[in-house]
């Protein structure tokens, strides 16, 4: 038991957040605070499980409104041959092909064959000679029509993210998406400490999003860059 004389120390209340950043934040809590003009030593818990579930929230929105993944990760996916010179990949950008092959087969392709030093910026995988085609016959001349999905193709696309960077892998994130990010971020936690105003409904859970206001014109022609259409 300690001495009747000695005093304990009640700890200091942490403000370290609860809430923790997605996968797929495109931004980081730090910056995000600076831009809102808010002291990351003064700010208490709420305000940085809010900004966390604001930057969350506005992250999956960009992938949901895009139609694809912007964080650095990698994937097999199987494609159609395009019955020509160029594969457009799902993801992008891409940054390394660990193999193409056929599916039918098992044979990969010869890596000498393709690359994409030229269009990776978009997805595509190119190849002189051309992806040659597989399909399904039908009718009476037997032809083949359908395409199959007859190359495999493993696969690193994307960005280093914000919160994913290092000294030797600093983000590439494009910087206009990080700033539609931060643009929502201001707006919403104007509307969580000032009221409702410009915002019929709100959901994090299920990341839905309900303008009284369109989200702002120049969000939309930024993000119409990044879509695969």
């Amino acid at each position: 038991m300690p001495d009747a004389g000695t005093q304990t120390q009640t700890p200091a209340p942490s403000n370290e957040p609860t809430e923790r950043l997605a996968y797929n934040a495109m931004t980081t809590l730090a910056d995000t605070l600076e831009r809102l003009g808010i002291d990351e030593a003064d700010a208490d818990v709420a305000v940085k499980n809010n900004v966390i579930r604001l930057i969350n929230s506005a992250s999956a929105w960009v992938e949901t409104i895009t139609g694809r993944k912007f964080g650095r990760a990698t994937y097999v996916h199987r494609y159609p041959s395009p019955d020509a010179q160029e594969l457009v990949l799902q993801q992008y950008p891409i940054r390394a092909v660990e193999y193409v092959k056929d599916v039918a087969s098992g044979v990969p392709f010869d890596p000498a064959t393709y690359d994409f030093t030229m269009e990776g910026d978009i997805g595509v995988l190119y190849r002189d000679e051309g992806w040659p085609f597989r399909g399904y016959r039908y009718g009476l001349a037997n032809d083949v029509k359908t395409p199959s999905r007859s190359l495999e193709v493993k696969f690193t696309a994307g960005y280093i993210l914000p919160k994913d960077a290092t000294e030797e892998e600093p983000s590439d994130l494009p910087w206009d998406i990080i700033a539609i990010v931060w643009g929502i971020a201001e707006q919403e936690f104007s509307v969580l400490t000032n009221g409702s105003q410009g915002l019929a409904a709100f959901s994090v859970s299920d990341v839905s999003w309900t303008f009284d206001k369109e989200p702002r014109a120049s969000w939309m022609e930024t993000l119409g860059h990044y879509t695969r259409w």
